[in-house]
Formats: C-alpha cells, sequence, structure tokens
C-alpha cells in the first residue's frame, strides 16, 4: 500500500493552480474497481489569483454504472465585477464515463480557464 500514489492518474497542472485533493487513480470504473470510487471529491483544484475551480467525483458513489461528475466554480473571496466576494458562483456541472475524457476536459480548463462544452448550467436564480 505504500506505493498505491504510483498509481494516481497522471495530469498536466496548469502554472498558478492549486490541486487541493486527488485521489484520481488510473483505474478505469468497473465492478471489480469500485473501491477506487469512493469519496465525495476524487479530484479538486483552483487558480490561486482568481479562484476558478473545479470538483470532480464519482456518481453514484460506487455504482458501475455511475459516471464522472465535475462541477466548476468560481470561489468566494476573488473580487468579480458584479459579484460579491463572499458568494461562491457555480458555473455548472459536466459528466462522463470516460476517465481519458475527464482528464482531458480538466487540464483544458486548467490552460484555458473556460469550461467545456456541453457544461449543464445552474438553475436560473430565483
Amino acid at each position: 500500500m505504500a506505493d498505491t500514489w504510483r498509481q494516481l492518474q497522471p495530469l498536466r497542472v496548469a502554472p498558478a493552480w492549486a490541486i487541493d485533493m486527488n485521489s484520481l487513480y488510473a483505474v478505469d470504473p468497473s465492478p471489480d474497481t469500485m473501491e477506487w470510487f469512493y469519496g465525495s471529491v476524487l479530484i479538486s483544484g483552483h487558480l490561486v489569483h482568481n479562484g476558478l475551480c473545479f470538483d470532480a467525483r464519482w456518481e453514484p458513489e460506487g455504482d458501475p454504472d455511475g459516471c464522472y461528475q465535475v462541477d466548476f466554480l468560481q470561489l468566494a473571496g476573488f473580487p468579480r465585477k458584479g459579484t460579491p466576494t463572499g458568494v461562491h458562483t457555480w458555473l455548472g456541472t459536466w459528466t462522463t464515463r470516460s476517465r481519458t475524457e475527464l482528464v482531458a476536459v480538466l487540464e483544458e480548463f486548467m490552460f484555458t480557464q473556460n469550461p467545456p462544452a456541453g457544461i449543464v448550467p445552474p438553475p436560473p436564480a430565483q
């Protein structure tokens, strides 16, 4: 178990990004590998200077028929025109069953700061 870290999924991290949590392993989901897919967050990161953030998880947790879900946010405390600094802004959620597609989307988000195509936007404010 001491070298489990060797099975972490390789990921290109853009400058100024911090990876806050990483338990995303280079293991594809199947009934035999579901123990790798428990946890409220598999990988999360944020951009230090403006608070862009992502949180990826497997939903439903431990279900081989589930999928990766990634929430994209703007963290509170980072001034943005028209946005109070005490409120997080949810940009939307994106889903996939493919680990390689997940990695590609996370890397592209970190380098371009643009959420992926197919993101489901948050519901309108009431």
